[in-house]
């Protein structure tokens, strides 16, 4: 199993149908992580949650929305609470 890390945008493009990405939550309002599952990709080239939401722009779910903050980051392999406590969210001016 490889070590979990976050994926850019051309890499979700890039990876094969039926591939799981881990789907993290910053959540904007409340200032701290918020859930984080597996999703899927499928024959479209779109992510599906384990949900039901589906994520089409990958560069745009990573950039935080304008009015709060929110945003996703999506890992190779399931991260530890650790390695998402301790990786920066790519709007995180510390």
């Amino acid at each position: 199993m490889s070590e979990a890390r976050i994926l850019t945008a051309d890499e979700i493009r890039q990876l094969p149908r039926t591939s799981i990405v881990w789907i993290d939550y910053w959540d904007g309002e409340e200032k701290k992580l918020g859930t984080m599952m597996a999703g899927m990709k499928c024959y479209d080239g779109t992510l599906v949650d384990e949900d039901g939401s589906i994520y089409t722009n990958f560069k745009n779910d990573m950039t935080p929305d304008r009015f709060d903050g929110s945003c996703w980051r999506f890992w190779s392999a399931k991260p530890t609470q650790k390695q998402r406590e301790e990786m920066r969210w790519p709007h995180d001016p510390s």
